[in-house]
């Protein structure tokens, strides 16, 4: 089968788990806090990493890709992922999701800054479409007037440029690593560096105690496996197999995926006017993708 086919299919499953991940996620952090579910999804996604790279074909690794793939870890997953749990908190999933297509309008940005690549003018007319649709979303949020909206909604910006630098980062370094190493690297770079955060913090670990419970605990973990095989693993496998502005594109197109599951799982109003934004933002990813050019 063509590889460009398959990793088109990663991408694709890999945006379908991150919609499915965001609602299970939202759902954990009505109990736990952000910096501890960032902690507490890293150190078992780690394991889980751990684990198959034992048992999965793996390359030599150079210095300087090892400490690329630490520092897109630590940005995408400590700060990122952080910043992520406490936008879901603040906001509704399906927000959340939208907000998150800022990204390929960010990573497109920055790969003209650090690849040099010049956008095209359909490229262009796809970002305007992205940018008015998360708009046209984030003013059925802003209209509920409510402060913890707005923190919701800069948590989510942050998490957004915080991703998109880890990814045009991390593209650095896949082409010489095997994409369950170069997981692995970055979920253990993350998970140290949240995990100095969470010491630094007066009785954090306090809030790991709903994982003592059995229910809630293989409830976080079918959520870690979602996250990490269906989201994580995939979206690298994507970029290594596609170019990383494509594998980028298909990847968020979450938000087909978000809105049907957060109005049957977390009961969320879906306004019109968010569906409407939905639909321009993903149209924007379709232009820029242009499949009907290849």
């Amino acid at each position: 089968m063509d590889q460009r086919l398959i990793g088109a299919a990663a991408a694709l499953i890999s945006a379908a788990s991150w919609a499915l991940g965001s609602i299970l996620f939202k759902k954990l952090g009505d109990q736990l806090p952000p910096a501890a579910l960032t902690l507490a999804k890293g150190a078992v996604g780690t394991v889980i990493l751990g684990l198959s790279v034992l048992y999965l074909p793996s390359a030599p690794v150079d210095v300087s890709s090892l400490s690329m793939l630490i520092l897109s870890g630590v940005l995408g997953i400590a700060v990122g992922d952080t910043l992520f749990f406490k936008a879901l908190d603040n906001l509704g999933a399906h927000a959340v999701v939208v907000l998150l297509t800022l990204g390929q309008v960010v990573t497109l940005m920055l790969a003209v800054v650090w690849l040099h690549e010049m956008p095209s003018s359909l490229d262009w007319v796809g970002i305007a479409a992205i940018v008015a649709g998360v708009a046209l979303v984030l003013c059925a949020q802003i209209s509920e007037g409510s402060n913890s909206r707005m923190i919701g909604i800069a948590c989510g910006v942050g998490a957004v440029i915080c991703m998109s630098l880890a990814t045009i980062i991390a593209k650095e370094a896949l082409s010489t690593m095997e994409s369950v190493q170069a997981a692995f690297v970055r979920m253990f770079a993350g998970t140290v560096g949240i995990l100095f955060f969470v010491l630094a913090q007066k009785g954090a670990f306090l809030s790991l105690k709903p994982l003592c419970h059995p229910r809630f605990a293989a409830f976080f973990l079918l959520s870690v496996m979602v996250i990490t095989f269906g989201g994580f693993w995939l979206s690298l496998f994507a970029m290594k197999t596609l170019d990383v502005t494509i594998a980028n594109t298909l990847g968020s197109t979450e938000p087909l995926f978000v809105i049907p599951l957060a109005a049957i799982f977390l009961r969320e109003t879906i306004k019109p006017i968010a569906v409407a934004g939905s639909c321009l933002a993903v149209s924007g990813i379709v232009i820029m993708l242009r499949p009907w050019a290849g």
